[in-house]
């Protein structure tokens, strides 16, 4: 209930266990053709975008081999024979070769972090 003469809250505060999920979007860059000269015969180079020459997009989440080790995570770039993956604070895991890399989610532009619990807000109900 709020106190007209206080202008603020009066009552109790309870704090419920309540879970939560982050849901952002991925830093892709576009292209900027401004600050890229074209290279002789008037052709700029590939910089940019959002598809890759490998099939996959930026923002793709997948799973990626390396060794004897599996990582899961989103296509962040590519190099000719190599595929970027991330995490999803966007810090590279590692590159991968491009046939050690499956297609896990088609990326639908936004990064959906596992299910989390606030944990550390349950200390106590507060009395205002």
């Amino acid at each position: 209930m709020i106190d007209r003469h206080y202008m603020g809250w009066k009552g109790n505060v309870t704090i419920t266990p309540a879970p939560f999920t982050v849901i952002r979007r991925p830093p892709v860059s576009r292209r900027q053709l401004h600050l890229m000269a074209p290279a002789k015969g008037g052709v700029r180079r590939n910089y940019g975008g959002t598809v890759t020459r490998h099939g996959f997009r930026k923002g793709d989440y997948v799973e990626a081999t390396k060794g004897n080790k599996t990582y899961f995570g989103w296509v962040s770039g590519d190099t000719q024979k190599q595929v970027s993956v991330s995490d999803q604070n966007w810090k590279r895991l590692g590159q991968f070769s491009k046939n050690k890399v499956q297609l896990g989610k088609r990326c639908t532009g936004l990064i959906v972090l596992p299910t989390r619990r606030l944990s550390n807000l349950m200390a106590s109900s507060h009395q205002v």
